[in-house]
């Protein structure tokens, strides 16, 4: 059952008011209502639900749980309509748990999820970021899974703001001290500036991780008498409210909110990785949950719900950093801390297993039965509650969804001169850009390859590529493809097709390395769902999204959901839904880099160059021909390296791919009277790659057009030749590099 109100038609209670007291207690409820983002009629929903009148605890428990961020009240309708089912790969866990799982075969189980943590970088960026980190990390520990990658997508404002490169530096400073010390790599990822992400940043993290235990934990608590043993950190005043924080837009006043900032331990987390591992591996536990937005108010009530029980829970058993008030506990989000279910008789067997990794780890409640939630605190009740209420029950809000009043305004650039200088130019410049420059500088701050399983690191290929182990950690010969993909800007001239796009490149990513895509987890960032033009936007992306995977045959196994990312009252970001997605290689010593790697090869172009102003188009048949007939070359070895068009388009793809080895290109190419020299050149036309192979092998397909364009050379440059007119491009590869490897 699932309460859905027209947020149209929200009506106020009318609180009697014939004294002063109840004046008070007016004055007091509207008070906590404006605390807790609780609106009137979601107060009048609660009282119904609960059938009494909440206390200011039990309030403060309902503002976490029925936030946009636990709730996803203004979302939820709009997410089931995902595909989760495919006949492609086998899904052992899917969308409303922890993360994602799916089957490999072989014992091989993978976990992956991706998660926001946009408002408190925002706010205290380093933190922020750490704690978006170790978030995502508890949610594939939970299952069972080792974690095994990270990677982020970052979106910003401009790189010259110097608030703006305050947040940044410092986001990507905290990605790389939760990733590097718990000894996890940071495989891939991407950094979009724009001017919208100014005041409201976005940090996007995605985990992948291995299942070492049989089957993936189930985070029910069943077993009326079983004991609720807390693991982890003591529970503090950081993270308070963060759950809220996260559902609301940012205002001047929201440095107010720093204590909503959680703050993150990774060497406490490494610890609750590997005491984690073991304790579930012993068969000594029931349930586990970990404690993320909403704390313990978010791990007991779900636990409960999810198998028609009761728990009560003991406050003052509860590890603490200082005196809390009840509240305080229910509501802190402090991290590194879990939450497990486990028979009576194997509580210290259990126990003593997290005190050998010197963690702390204590009783604090039971398994009942009497279907409630009853939190107890200085020998006093003082929660009772069902929890299904606080979970199952959450309203569901229909929005009224608009266009844009104007159509987005989209300046085309003019054609670049048919000029060898101007080219040049042309191209070092793009090389330069903010959006197009390298990012070597952040993810050299990244671990890649602790572990020794990272096969394609960042920059040397369009998807990270990990080798894979079997659960008694042999390696397997398959590899795991990951990528993180969004062009917020086609989004926004065309959210539905921008969003079958953002798909389709991440698949094309995943098949460039010689991947087969199977499955993705999404982290869908909007503006504020209650203004028409801000939920269109959403409503026409989920639409995208699904387009994508029907077309592409593959589920969305888990992801997140980011709204009122904006300042005040002012515009919101970019809608940017971002696209995790994985893929399987049989033989993972196939998969295929973005270098040139031996001189004479034959460099072709594959897909068809169009004159587009817009946002591109796409055509569905041409890309998944694409993508199987990638997958097909890469893995009968016809093909020696690849590397998809996409953002800069054909020169920037060439000069990517001489950085990126020791070897150089000779290109000519021809220009078609209806394309514009830009399009020629620099156009972001759909379903393209570069692919090299060896003199000898010709490459052709009934539905993709193929050209020879031109060959790999020993000299280390890119020489460009356009039939009719002579060279274009005769540039060394330190040129472009010194172009590119710029530190913002």
């Amino acid at each position: 059952m699932t309460a859905t109100i027209d947020s149209n038609k929200h009506s106020s209670p009318t609180l009697d008011a014939k004294s002063e007291d109840a004046n008070e207690k007016k004055a007091k409820l509207e008070a906590l209502l404006v605390k807790y983002k609780i609106s009137d009629s979601e107060y009048e929903l609660i009282k119904k639900l609960i059938e009494k009148e909440p206390n200011e605890i039990e309030l403060g428990m309902f503002g976490a749980m029925w936030s946009e961020h636990c709730a996803y009240k203004n979302s939820k309708p709009l997410l089931r309509l995902f595909p989760t089912t495919s006949s492609k790969v086998k899904i052992l866990a899917g969308p409303g748990e922890n993360a994602g799982i799916i089957d490999l075969g072989d014992g091989i189980r993978v976990a992956f999820k991706i998660e926001s943590h946009n408002r408190p970088t925002a706010i205290e960026p380093f933190q922020g970021a750490t704690t978006g980190v170790g978030g995502i990390l508890r949610d594939i520990l939970t299952l069972g899974a080792r974690p095994i990658a990270f990677l982020n997508s970052l979106h910003f404002g401009p790189h010259t703001d110097e608030h703006s490169y305050h947040l940044l530096t410092h986001a990507i400073s905290g990605i790389a001290h939760y990733g590097n010390c718990t000894g996890i790599p940071t495989v891939g990822g991407q950094l979009i500036f724009d001017e919208s992400y100014k005041a409201n940043p976005l940090v996007n993290a995605m985990c992948v991780g291995l299942l070492e235990t049989e089957n993936p934990i189930p985070s029910a608590a069943t077993g009326v008498g079983n004991s609720i043993i807390y693991v982890g950190s003591e529970t503090g005043r950081d993270g308070l409210g963060g759950a809220a924080f996260a559902s609301s837009g940012l205002t001047s006043k929201s440095n107010k909110d720093r204590p909503a900032v959680q703050v993150g331990d990774p060497f406490l987390g490494k610890l609750l990785i590997e005491a984690c591992l073991e304790a579930f591996k012993s068969g000594l536990v029931v349930a586990s949950q970990d404690m993320g937005a909403a704390g313990l108010t978010c791990a007991c009530c779900e636990m409960s719900a999810k198998s028609d029980v009761g728990v009560d829970l003991d406050l003052d058993l509860v590890p603490t950093r200082g005196e809390l008030q009840a509240h305080e506990y229910l509501l802190s989000e402090s991290q590194e801390r879990m939450l497990f279910i486990a028979e009576k008789e194997n509580e210290d067997a259990l126990i003593k297993i997290f005190e050998k990794w010197n963690l702390k780890a204590s009783v604090v409640g039971k398994v009942t039965d009497s279907g409630l939630v009853r939190i107890f605190h200085k020998g006093q009740q003082v929660v009772e509650l069902p929890p299904k209420a606080l979970t199952d029950y959450a309203p569901e809000y229909v929005r009224n969804a608009a266009p844009p009043k104007m159509s987005v305004n989209i300046t085309v650039k003019q054609d670049v001169p048919l000029n060898k200088e101007a080219i040049e130019k042309e191209l070092l410049a793009l090389l330069a850009s903010p959006n197009l420059c390298s990012r070597a500088w952040i993810y050299e701050q990244f671990d890649q390859q602790v572990g020794l399983n990272t096969l394609i690191k960042p920059g040397q290929g369009d998807a990270a590529v990990v080798r894979l182990r079997y659960p008694n950690q042999e390696l397997s010969d398959k590899g795991l493809a990951m990528v993180l993909d969004c062009n917020p800007f086609y989004i926004k001239v065309n959210p539905k097709l921008g969003a079958e796009i953002a798909v389709a490149e991440a698949a094309r990513n995943i098949a460039c390395v010689g991947a087969k895509p199977l499955a993705i987890t999404d982290n869908l960032n909007f503006g504020n769902p209650e203004y028409p033009e801000s939920f269109w936007y959403l409503e026409e992306s989920v639409k995208g999204i699904i387009e994508g995977c029907n077309q592409l045959e593959i589920p969305v196994v888990s992801g997140n959901v980011s709204l009122y990312n904006q300042f005040a009252e002012g515009e919101g970001i970019l809608p940017t839904p971002v696209i995790g997605m994985i893929g399987v290689l049989d033989s993972y010593y196939k998969a295929s880099s973005i270098a040139f790697s031996s001189v004479g090869d034959n460099i072709w172009l594959i897909g068809e160059t169009k004159d587009e102003k817009e946002c591109p188009v796409l055509d569905w048949e041409k890309e998944k021909a694409l993508h199987q007939f990638l997958q097909d070359k890469i893995s009968d070895g016809s093909i020696n390296s690849s590397h998809d068009l996409s953002e800069g388009g054909l020169l920037i793809a060439l000069a990517e791919s001489v950085m990126a080895g020791n070897l150089g290109a000779a290109v000519e190419l021809t220009k078609a009277d209806y394309l514009r020299l830009n399009s020629l050149l620099f156009g972001e036309s759909q379903s393209r790659a570069i692919v090299t192979t060896s003199p000898n092998i010709q490459l052709t397909h009934s539905k993709l057009k193929i050209e020879k364009i031109g060959q790999v050379i020993s000299d280390k440059k890119l020489k460009v030749d356009l039939k009719g007119f002579g060279c274009i491009i005769d540039t060394s590869k330190e040129t472009l590099i010194s172009a590119n490897q710029v530190k913002l």
